[in-house]
Formats: structure tokens, sequence, C-alpha cells
């Protein structure tokens, strides 16, 4: 019972997290806990077997809380599954994008070049892009087919961890131009003019800190100047995709699309990170879109050398 007990406590945590966000701004480390809100429904499932199991009599109807906890947690799940943005069977898209975290330059280039020529994307979005990923902006086959390239390029490191992440790079297909660049923000983060499939719109190539590296104040301050920085072009048909460093259930994610009014670009359950050690487990990248846009689809691909998985995104623009 007593063990029963600190999983529902556990899984209740985590659900106060996820409806209450502004919970997560107590500390660093109920930011990063909260980036697995939605496991608490493992919480709540261990609880209910431990109680139907190991209970006797009237104490199993205890189990009844556990099952209800489970039922009230799996909402979380939902926006995952939300069907109102999703473009029709068939529709085709009006723009392909693909992105990745490079890991400090150290993913491998050979293999993401694999499956830019398989997908041949419209717009290609490259966060921690360092010198040692420069390659892909003078290569004879990538300029081929992405001719046209605008952002930033962070030094070269031998490190794994905390080396420089501040490059991010948007390659096109077709000509783009910088509309201008969030300040105040250790990363790079980009507002670029976009014409594909006939529609302009506007990218924002997005990677605010992480709260492990910007601890708690740094990563509310940059999720807030990118926020603001959205909010500048939300007149206009909108993408933001990249790192954000924040999952969905995240306060930062909640403040971006309250104050813009996007929504989520996903079809179903689809973690990103992390992709180098373990099955990734939460969905930091992200594509966010304003209502002109529909997911025709959303798909995850694995480059060696990075943590992140990579995505490839057809959105259709109306």
């Amino acid at each position: 019972m007593v063990v029963a007990t600190i999983f529902m406590l556990a899984g209740a945590a985590l659900w106060a997290l996820d409806a209450f966000p502004t919970l997560q701004a107590i500390s660093r480390q109920t930011a990063l806990v909260s980036s697995f809100t939605p496991y608490g429904i493992v919480a709540w499932v261990i609880a209910a077997l431990i109680l139907l199991l190991a209970a006797r009599g009237t104490g199993r109807l205890v189990s009844l809380v556990a099952f209800a906890g489970m039922f009230i947690h799996a909402g979380i799940f939902l926006p995952y599954f939300e069907t109102s943005y999703q473009a029709p069977t068939g529709a085709p898209p009006t723009v392909k994008m693909i992105m990745l975290n490079l890991h400090y330059g150290h993913g491998d280039l050979d293999q993401l070049w694999a499956q830019v020529k398989a997908e041949k994307p419209d717009l290609v979005v490259l966060t921690e892009f360092t010198e040692q990923s420069s390659t892909v902006l003078t290569d004879p086959q990538w300029q081929a087919l992405l001719p046209y390239h605008l952002g930033t390029t962070g030094r070269s490191s031998n490190r794994d961890q905390f080396g420089d992440s501040s490059g991010t790079q948007v390659l096109s297909r077709t000509p783009i131009t910088l509309l201008g660049r969030a300040s105040g923000t250790e990363n790079a983060n980009l507002a670029i003019q976009v014409t594909s499939g006939g529609h302009e719109f506007t990218l924002i190539a997005a990677h605010p800190i992480n709260a492990v590296r910007g601890g708690l104040d740094g990563w509310l301050n940059e999720g807030a100047i990118l926020a603001d920085f959205v909010a500048t072009q939300s007149g206009h048909p909108l993408v933001v995709a990249g790192d954000l460093n924040s999952v969905p259930e995240h306060l930062t994610i909640h403040n971006l699309v309250a104050r813009t009014g996007l929504h989520q670009a996903t079809q179903g359950w689809q973690p990103s990170y992390p992709a180098d050690r373990m099955v990734p487990l939460i969905t930091i990248d992200q594509v966010l879109a304003s209502s002109q846009f529909s997911t025709v689809r959303v798909a995850r691909f694995r480059v060696a050398n990075t943590d992140h998985l990579g995505s490839v995104v057809e959105l259709a623009q109306s």
C-alpha cells in the first residue's frame, strides 16, 4: 500500500506540473522534471497493478483511485493526436522541411545528405551548426538541390558536452530573405521570408537555450524572448521550426502558443531526444504553425553522432 501510494503521488505531481504550468518555474529541477509529465501515466499504472495484486478486501477499492488517475493523466496525450489541423488524406504539401540538431556540428553529414537526397525538401533547418558542418554550404551536390542559405556558424568543437551551439542555418531550394534575428539569445533565432509552393510565409528557425545549460532563469528568459520575437511576425502565415528545448507541456511553449495562436504540427507520439544513448523520450524538436497550415506528414529519422532525431515535416498552406 505504501509503495502504491508513492507511485500515485508521483503521478499526481507530474499531472500537476502539466495542469498548472507555472509550477514548472519553481526551480530548475521542476522545469527539468516537467519534461516527463506524460510519463506520469506509468506511475498510475504501476500503482493500480500493485493495489490489484497485493491489496486485500476493500483495500482493492483504492485501486479505483489509481485507475481514475491513469485515465485523467491520459488526457496529456490528446493534443498529440489532435486532428483539427491535419490535412485531408492525399492533400499535396506546399512545403517540405527537414530539420536536425547537429550536436555541435558532429552529426554525420553523409547520412544527413542521404535523407535530404531522398526527400528533396524545400527547406532544411540546422541547429548547432558549426564550422565542421560548413561543407554543406559549398558542396556541389548540396548547392544543386539547396542553392540558397542564410544563418550563422558556430566554432568547431571536439567536445560532446557544451560546445558552441550558437549556429543556426536555413538552406532553401528557392530564394530566401532574412527578416531579423532575436536579440539576447545565446543561439541564433532567425526570421526568414520564404516562398514555397506558390505561397509566401515567415519561417522562424528557433533554438532557445535549455534549462540544463541556461538554468531556470536563462530558459525562461529565452523562452520569453522567442515568444516576443515570434509575435512580431504573427500577422503573416508563420512557421516556427527547430530545437525548442522545451516539450509541448512546458510553460515556455504554453506562453508561446498563447501569445501567437500557433498550433503543433504533430502526428501522434514522436519523441526526438535523446537519440544517441537510448530510446528517445521527449519531444523538443518541434514545428508550430499558424492557422493557414495543416499537417500532411511528420516523420523522424536517425543520423549518427547527434543526440537528436531528425524530422521531416510536410505542411499544406491554404
